[in-house]
């Protein structure tokens, strides 16, 4: 029985370590993420990667949780096309941004950074877009400092959400080192987890050719799983967004078919934001940036040029 058990416990151990083993000899090629158009300090000796595009009233775009400034690329050059001076940065830790120096992988953090962006590139009066986690990015930066945000516009946002659990022990194994790490040394397996993870996000969506790619070649940089480790980890274990209004101009838009954050979230969003407007757009998912890219286009740059002439 012993010798039984021995072998079974070798068997387990070299699935485990073979194939991490393997993929060192004979590494998956992954192209490199593209770089950005500049890098902009964002305090603390780091520095972000930015796509910058267009001239007139400035637009900031906040990525979600993995992702990068390419995530908007299809938006942002629509955006630009609208008299809008549109900045997509990779936050801190993803992509070609330096790595986070400071350990603090939660929201406070990357509205910090976001802010930081805002000073050096001397903006005022900013519409910040945010996605997703960008999305509860842009309400924290708008809590800390609004001097410099003029409007928010929050797309399949994060936010307030009573029932979040405390700590799941799922959370737990999932976002583990070693867990993310494993997947991460196995390429297929990798691969095969984003694609799963995108097609939620997507939902009944298509998922674009250049989606997957873009995708494996950000989780490729060398700060991302780290990054998208800690940032999920502290969102699973319930970091939430407060529920006191925020004063300024916004626009909650959501899918209606969002599989990611429950439509539920963007009505709580509206219900503690006394300037707030909710857009539905019926059959769209999480992923709204990517799929509804006119749709957004036409809502966002009106409500920009609507309020900034105010």
């Amino acid at each position: 029985m012993r010798r039984i058990l021995l072998a079974l416990a070798l068997a387990f151990a070299a699935l485990i370590a073979l194939p991490p083993l393997y993929y060192v000899v004979f590494p998956a090629p992954v192209e490199p993420l593209a770089a950005g158009d500049r890098m902009i300090p964002v305090g603390d000796g780091v520095s972000v990667s930015a796509i910058v595009r267009g001239h007139g009233e400035p637009v900031v775009l906040v990525h979600g949780l993995p992702g990068s400034g390419h995530d908007w690329a299809l938006l942002t050059e629509s955006l630009a096309s609208r008299n809008l001076h549109v900045i997509a940065y990779d936050r801190v830790g993803y992509g070609n941004s330096d790595a986070r120096k400071n350990g603090e992988f939660t929201l406070d953090g990357s509205a910090r950074d976001l802010l930081g962006l805002l000073e050096s590139e001397g903006l005022t009066d900013v519409t910040v877009v945010g996605w997703s986690y960008g999305g509860g990015t842009a309400i924290r930066a708008a809590r800390m400092d609004p001097s410099r945000i003029g409007r928010l516009v929050l797309v399949g946002s994060a936010g307030y959400w009573p029932d979040v659990p405390d700590d799941p022990a799922i959370a737990s194994v999932l976002f583990s080192a070693p867990v993310l790490g494993w997947v991460a040394a196995v390429p297929p397996v990798g691969r095969a987890a984003q694609a799963a993870s995108s097609g939620q996000a997507f939902g009944s969506e298509a998922i674009p050719d250049w989606w997957l790619p873009t995708l494996a070649s950000n989780f490729a940089s060398p700060n991302t799983l780290l990054t998208y480790r800690e940032e999920a980890a502290a969102m699973a274990w319930g970091e939430n967004l407060d529920t006191s209004p925020i004063d300024l101009p916004i626009m909650v838009i959501h899918g209606q078919d969002d599989l990611l954050v429950p439509i539920e979230v963007a009505h709580l969003l509206v219900e503690a934001a006394p300037r707030a407007e909710l857009v539905v757009i019926d059959g769209a998912s999480h992923m709204l940036p990517v799929t509804q890219v006119p749709e957004l286009t036409e809502r966002v740059a009106s409500f920009v040029h609507e309020h900034s002439a105010q």
